[in-house]
């Protein structure tokens, strides 16, 4: 089958309204977003259309089986899931639709590795609807970086504009405004994870979305689910996701942080709701510190990242400190009331921080009330199968006592809300703290002999097997 056949055969299905269903929508642009006064414009993406022909056109004519797969596959799955009522299965239906064909075409055509996930599937900071990276050189220590974002909304959520570009002019002004909510939504996770490009489709139209300057955005005409050959979606995103692979897509905006390298983003509190310090003869000025994230760590909830704090170039401050930030993307109510959870949980056990658990030296929100930090004392590696040794349990386990004389469990004892640094064991994950019964702590403290027991268990047999 050649690569001309293929993009005639993708046909997205009409979607299909369940019957006795009224229609919903669980997307975020239902909670107002505000970056307008950092997006200056909305502007024409000059050539896109030309770009697109001049990377598919000398290839139409390439065959392969596995275009014949990718169409069958297409038909089989695409028409069995074409009943939608919300955002999610809207997600699904297009994880078929545009999604698989588009990397099995980079796959196949290019040699990319590569796929579409959810924004746990990648590393990224906020909860982006989807993520694209690729598989092979983008994974270290486990950690694949997120290249490009497509935020997905309803069609009767976001109806289709027949200008885009005039409509954002005209209504910017106007906070309820779905079209407004999702591009600036969708510009502030490009400008959140310092990158070139990002999409919004609502199934029948794909915008494609490009940074320029520093406050700016393209824009490029809509690609509908009618279209065919290289002027279809799945064209689009193929261009676009060839385009992050072999070229840069990494960019960095003045308007919210400096320019740094890859991987450095670059914040500021603006609301503190926790006004702490590393050293108790230190005052630090938090409104005129920068949040420097440089390390990667772990994308759940939350986005948790190493870095350091420092001085806002001009002021008189001269001490820094590396830490660890814990972000939340807070337009979602379920992380806002985790992250004031943990907050919460810091507050109430002051008296063990920097003993059995972190200290807490700052917490608020940034960047138009849209994120909220922890700045949290670095205690050093996540404990894993991989960096623990026989010392790491009773030295967990008196944590885990500590904890306990103040009346409150942890709730989600695991490897994971450990972090071991030269011997030293202190939790790093209190969101699912509370107070708790001594029957509860008799059997949280069980659960983790388990655990201890298990792992004795699995090294004695790997001591037998090695000889």
């Amino acid at each position: 089958m050649k690569l001309s056949e293929l993009l005639d055969a993708i046909k997205p299905p009409k979607i299909r309204r369940w019957s006795g269903h009224n229609f919903t929508t669980l997307s975020k642009t239902t909670v107002p977003v505000l970056p307008r006064e950092y997006l200056d414009d909305l502007t024409p993406w000059p050539g896109i259309i030309d770009d697109i022909k001049g990377l598919l056109d000398p290839h139409t004519n390439h065959e392969s089986d596995g275009y014949r797969d990718l169409a069958a596959a297409f038909k089989f799955s695409a028409n069995k899931r074409t009943a939608c009522d919300d955002h999610k299965s809207l997600i699904r239906l297009a994880a078929y639709v545009y999604e698989d064909p588009t990397v099995g075409i980079l796959e196949d055509l290019f040699s990319v590795k590569c796929d579409f996930g959810d924004r746990q599937c990648a590393f990224n900071i906020g909860d982006p609807d989807r993520v694209f990276y690729t598989l092979a050189e983008d994974e270290v220590n486990d950690i694949r970086k997120t290249r490009f974002i497509v935020q997905w909304k309803t069609p009767w959520n976001f109806p289709t504009p027949v200008d885009i570009r005039e409509h954002f002019r005209n209504e910017r002004g106007n906070p309820q405004d779905t079209v407004v909510q999702a591009i600036s939504q969708l510009y502030g996770y490009m400008t959140f994870n310092s990158l070139i490009y990002g999409a919004i489709c609502n199934y029948e139209a794909l915008y494609l979305f490009r940074r320029t300057g520093d406050t700016n955005l393209q824009v490029s005409p809509r690609f509908l689910y009618t279209d065919r050959g290289t002027q279809s979606p799945v064209a689009a995103l193929t261009y676009i996701c060839n385009c992050v692979v072999e070229a840069e897509y990494h960019y960095s905006s003045n308007s919210l942080v400096k320019r740094e390298p890859r991987g450095t983003h670059v914040f500021s509190l603006e609301d503190v709701e926790v006004d702490g310090t590393w050293d108790e003869d230190i005052k630090v000025p938090w409104t005129n510190m920068d949040l420097r994230l440089s390390g990667a760590i772990a994308k759940a909830i939350a986005t948790v990242m190493t870095g350091e704090v420092i001085a806002r170039p001009g002021i008189n401050f001269r001490y820094q400190k590396q830490a660890v930030f814990k972000v939340y993307d807070i337009t979602q109510t379920s992380n806002l009331e985790v992250a004031d959870a943990e907050i919460k949980a810091y507050n109430d056990l002051k008296l063990l921080q920097g003993k059995c658990i972190p200290r807490l030296y700052a917490a608020g929100t940034t960047t138009w009330g849209w994120l909220k930090f922890l700045v949290i004392e670095d205690c050093g590696q996540i404990a894993s199968e991989k960096n623990i040794d026989l010392n790491f349990w009773p030295r967990a386990r008196e944590a885990i006592m500590e904890l306990h004389k103040s009346g409150t469990i942890h709730g989600d004892v695991s490897l994971e809300i450990f972090a071991i640094s030269n011997g030293d064991v202190k939790f790093i994950d209190l969101g699912a703290c509370h107070q708790g019964s001594p029957a509860e702590q008799v059997a949280e403290l069980a659960e983790f002999d388990r655990f201890n027991k298990a792992w004795d268990a699995e090294r004695e047999n790997n001591v037998e097997s090695w000889g």
